[in-house]
């Protein structure tokens, strides 16, 4: 019989590298290590390919998928744009195929898929990039001069939350806080060769 897949979710506070890890997996050209692509109702932006990283489509074809149901999961994103990512093309062929497949996501859809489909608990590996909170300030503040306290404070209260759950909802959780990227990756690459 064929060995079954695993889905791979990266879940991360902000400035924990997390964009910056997908890069160098991308490069790296792992073994049977696919990318999930989410379906976005968002312009595309000048720099974005369709495909790379999101497929983009109408708000009109996501409903319709919506009521489909062909989504692991999806979420409208500030109330204007659609982000989901489809359960076939995604998650089941990568298993049914034997395949490692990977995506970012948040806590919220994290929850969802497990709450919603359970049947896919023992395929799912979850990594949480974590950063403590002098260092996300650190990191914030060096590359975002433009925040106001209030929305700075939001984004500590997310932090304190995010770290929380992950102690629950997550298999690995990675200190990115003194860690270059590098490390990070090769924490992750040891994560995937087990």
């Amino acid at each position: 019989m064929k060995n079954k897949g695993k889905i791979y979710f990266i879940l991360w506070t902000s400035w924990a590298w997390k964009w910056t890890l997908r890069k160098k997996l991308e490069k790296a050209n792992i073994k049977d290590l696919e990318f999930i692509k989410s379906y976005v109702t968002r312009p595309m932006r000048e720099w974005e390919i369709n495909w790379d990283i999101y497929h983009f489509i109408t708000k009109e074809d996501f409903e319709k998928m919506i009521k489909n149901n062909e989504f692991l999961e999806y979420e409208l994103v500030h109330k204007k744009a659609y982000y989901g990512t489809r359960l076939k093309d995604a998650v089941q062929n990568g298993i049914d195929g034997g395949k490692k497949v990977m995506k970012e996501i948040d806590m919220e859809w994290l929850k969802n898929i497990y709450k919603n489909n359970p049947q896919l608990k023992d395929y799912i590996t979850t990594i949480f990039l974590n950063l403590n909170q002098e260092k996300f300030a650190e990191r914030i503040k060096a590359r975002w001069d433009i925040m106001s306290d209030e929305e700075f404070k939001n984004r500590e209260e997310s932090l304190k939350k995010e770290v929380k759950e992950a102690k629950i909802y997550c298999d690995y959780i990675i200190d990115t806080s003194n860690k270059n990227p590098d490390e990070v990756f090769s924490e992750v690459l040891n994560i995937l060769e087990k």
